[in-house]
């Protein structure tokens, strides 16, 4: 079927859609992606399917559309719309012009995730182009306010579209296909869950004064302190089951003297030599311990007055099983000082909630994707150490599948959130094609 589609049509399409998409300044905050929804419900009722703007919030909304199909479980394309903030002077291009030089397409969230959405909506155009009759309803959402916590969007339209509630299966980002530098498969990996965010304040308080007559009473002083003890302590290491399988699944594809490592994590982060070695890989040390980091320091207006007040923000984010309000009084704990506060706080929505299974419909098509698109590739369940909207799902027990095919080595991910944000044509019309292909494997 997928034979007889202009796929060089298709690729000059998805471009024009994601260069559009990117130059809409949906930085959150503010948000304002009620601009972004309206895009792209242009381009979907450009094909006869009807699409609704949801207005959540002054400028803020969300766009759904439905193709109806038979009575099994709708498959919900979920894809975020608004982006995070940019250090302009950083970029080697304008973050919001969409550039297109040397086959990569640069903006501020084309890999987080615009550019996902434009492959699922392309690939959701395709269906509906094809006139196929659908065993299930395929439904296209694009939200707002993911990078905010989800109040905006998917937390929104759960609230008001009950619809929603009665999906069966849920396609979002997060995972990749991960490739070695030299451009050669490395493995996939689709999260089936998500650490729980549990961000914080700091606040210290004390006395003003002249810079020039130092003294005890200094709150910048105080949360440096406090501070120096936050990041001096790190959480002891702890292997739940599914990063338990994580590396037992990796184990194939290491050299036959660290597969036995790998093979049993719980025993091998017992060898400090392999233990220093594994925890230096960031992403590893996050999946195997509770985390607390360091992101925003504010403290004094002026060089010559002591500050009466100081405060830091952490980004903290914790295994699933893990008592938010135990793990911040440990901290609490550990800082003993009542001249320093430390709050919750508590944007991020959504709670603890169990792995999605791996035993049903639609992580089987993706896995039969990928064994086309790469016979033999090694397909991991990992945990995801950022958040998704997938976490509201999963807590009404919808299954969630957090993969974007984009094929990435290891630098290519840093560029999330970084400077110079940007994603071949060739990912992108890959994605759009592997996106095609998982609807085709769910509907008919």
């Amino acid at each position: 079927m997928k034979e007889g589609i202009d796929w060089k049509g298709v690729k000059e399409e998805v471009i024009e859609i994601l260069r559009e998409y990117i130059r809409i300044d949906t930085t959150n905050p503010p948000g304002r992606e009620e601009a972004a929804a309206r895009f792209l419900a242009s381009r979907i009722e450009r094909e006869g399917i009807k699409a609704k703007v949801y207005r959540s919030a002054p400028e803020r909304g969300n766009v759904m559309a439905v193709q109806e199909g038979g009575g099994e479980p709708p498959l919900l394309l979920l894809c975020h719309m608004d982006v995070v903030p940019v250090e302009r002077d950083k970029w080697s291009v304008d973050p919001f012009s969409a550039e297109l030089k040397d086959g990569y397409i640069y903006g501020r969230g084309v890999i987080d995730m615009k550019g996902e959405g434009a492959a699922k909506l392309m690939a959701f155009l395709l269906v509906h182009r094809l006139r196929l009759h659908l065993k299930r309803p395929l439904i296209f959402l694009g939200t707002a306010d993911e990078e905010a916590g989800g109040r905006w969007g998917v937390k929104w339209m759960l609230e008001n579209e009950p619809e929603l509630r009665k999906v069966g299966f849920v396609l979002n980002e997060g995972g990749n296909i991960r490739i070695r530098e030299d451009g050669t498969l490395h493995h996939y990996e689709i999260s089936t869950a998500q650490k729980v965010v549990a961000q914080f304040r700091l606040k210290a308080s004390g006395r003003t004064g002249h810079g020039s007559i130092p003294h005890e009473d200094n709150a910048a002083e105080k949360l440096i302190r406090a501070v120096n003890k936050l990041i001096s302590w790190k959480a002891p290491l702890e292997v739940i089951p599914l990063v338990k399988e994580y590396f037992f699944r990796l184990a194939e594809l290491q050299s036959p003297e660290e597969a036995s490592f790998y093979r049993d994590i719980e025993k091998a982060l017992k060898d400090d030599g392999f233990r220093g070695k594994l925890l230096a890989n960031p992403q590893y040390n996050a999946m195997l311990r509770n985390t607390h980091t360091l992101t925003v320091l504010r403290a004094g207006q002026k060089v010559n007055v002591i500050p009466s007040e100081a405060e830091a923000l952490f980004d903290c984010r914790l295994l699933p099983g893990t008592s938010r309000e135990g793990y911040l009084n440990k901290l609490k704990d550990l800082i003993k000082d009542e001249d320093v506060t430390l709050e919750s706080l508590g944007d991020f929505e959504g709670t603890d909630a169990l792995p999605s299974p791996t035993d049903n419909p639609l992580w089987e098509a993706i896995c039969r994707v990928a064994e086309r698109k790469d016979p033999g590739c090694v397909i991991i369940p990992f945990l995801i150490t950022g958040a998704t909207d997938s976490r509201f799902f999963r807590q009404l027990g919808i299954p969630c599948y957090d993969f974007t095919p984009f094929r990435l080595t290891q630098e290519e991910l840093r560029l999330v959130h970084g400077h110079d944000e940007r994603i071949s044509v060739e990912n992108l019309l890959f994605a759009t094609q592997f996106f095609f292909e998982i609807i085709l494997e769910m509907v008919l």
